[in-house]
């Protein structure tokens, strides 16, 4: 355990860097997460340093004892200086890249080109409740370690295998040659989700907010889909779309199951 009392540290600069730029993110491996809740479950594995503001009250992430060599004590203009919110808690880790993980299972997410880090956070959070196995992200999503992604996810991205894709059309193949039924969420689908199919091994494709999916990879997936509307209501939040298809999904594969 040891202590920083100037803003200026070098070390803190580069936490600083680590906020503010994907590059330098990708680069090193790590990325900052900050806030009691978002830390507390946390693998103690991923963990490089715990600064901590030198008046804190609140719990330390599990398996993180006092004495642990990775704390760091921060005075209070310190802290200040590399916190990502406006009224922080006074506590934020440095952490390392999750390993890479093989996809497993048979429920899956893949999301192209979404922009809002609040999107991508509450996809991760409602992607997690409804049981998917893993994300799969298009290279230009934004990126899922920025402070506002991370802070929005709630800890889903700590508990949820996802992977950034250079090639959504090849992943999209490579699926369904493994026996996935690749449903692309569309405005020209023909068949609305209650009129689906999702009790085998299922991907979901949800795109961009403004634009939706590209053309090729709607045209890639094995059937189009659309969430029906009354009213005056042309489309709805990406995020909004995916709970309604996955609970739908959920609703499949557990309740019609358990009735039958």
């Amino acid at each position: 355990m040891h202590r920083i009392e100037s803003p200026h540290n070098e070390g803190l600069k580069e936490i600083r860097e680590l906020t503010k730029k994907a590059k330098k993110r990708w680069e090193k491996g790590m990325f900052v997460a900050e806030g009691e809740r978002l830390l507390l479950d946390l693998p103690a594995s991923s963990l490089l340093q715990l600064y901590v503001q030198e008046d804190y009250k609140g719990a330390l992430p599990r398996g993180i004892e006092k004495e642990d060599s990775r704390i760091c004590i921060l005075s209070k203009k310190a802290m200040e200086s590399i916190s990502t919110t406006e009224h922080g808690q006074g506590i934020l880790g440095l952490l390392r890249f999750p390993k890479k993980e093989k996809p497993k299972g048979d429920l899956f997410l893949i999301l192209e080109n979404i922009q809002d880090p609040g999107n991508l956070g509450t996809l991760f959070r409602t992607a997690e409740a409804a049981g998917v196995n893993h994300i799969f992200l298009s290279r230009n999503t934004v990126d899922p370690f920025s402070p506002k992604v991370v802070r929005s996810t709630m800890g889903s991205l700590f508990r949820l295998p996802f992977s950034i894709e250079e090639d959504l059309l090849s992943l999209c193949e490579s699926l369904k040659s493994a026996g996935v039924q690749v449903f692309a969420l569309d405005l020209d689908g023909k068949k609305t989700h209650f009129q689906a199919a999702f009790q085998g091994p299922s991907a979901f494709l949800f795109g961009n907010e403004g634009n939706g999916l590209t053309k090729e990879l709607s045209q890639s997936a094995t059937e189009k889909l659309l969430i029906p509307m009354e009213g005056k209501i042309e489309s709805l939040n990406v995020a909004t779309s995916a709970s309604i298809v996955l609970y739908e999904a959920v609703r499949q594969r557990r309740y019609i199951k358990e009735e039958g």
